[in-house]
């Protein structure tokens, strides 16, 4: 089985159930497999191909989360990339070799600017 089928499994069995939570807000499974497909196509038209990697440059967040449920719908893999890294061991040319494409959070911004990943 896939993480993703997991996802789907839960959203079969209540998909108003929290399946993800963060400072009291809660995404319900039927939210993350919406943004799991979304993230799978987005990735695919992005001409990421079932094997690749794909990075997600993030702290602990629910949307980061879904993303890797996303990977997984598209048959990528995922490369997680702590935000904590010291800049001068993560570069915008090492995360090339790592990872076809990159996904960050909007909390993540100013230190994927500051490695030239945007």
């Amino acid at each position: 089985m896939r993480l993703v089928d997991y996802l789907d499994k839960g959203a079969s069995l209540g998909a108003d159930a929290p399946c993800l939570t963060m400072d009291g807000k809660d995404l319900s499974y039927g939210d993350v497999q919406r943004l799991s497909y979304r993230i799978a196509r987005g990735l695919a038209n992005s001409g990421i191909i079932p094997g690749e990697k794909v990075a997600i440059l993030s702290g602990n967040d629910p949307i980061a989360f879904a993303c890797v449920f996303g990977i997984s719908r598209a048959g990528a893999v995922w490369c997680p990339i702590n935000p904590a890294t010291r800049r001068q061991k993560t570069s915008s040319s090492s995360m090339r070799l790592i990872a076809a494409c990159c996904c960050f959070t909007a909390a993540s911004r100013r230190w994927s600017t500051s490695l030239g990943l945007i």
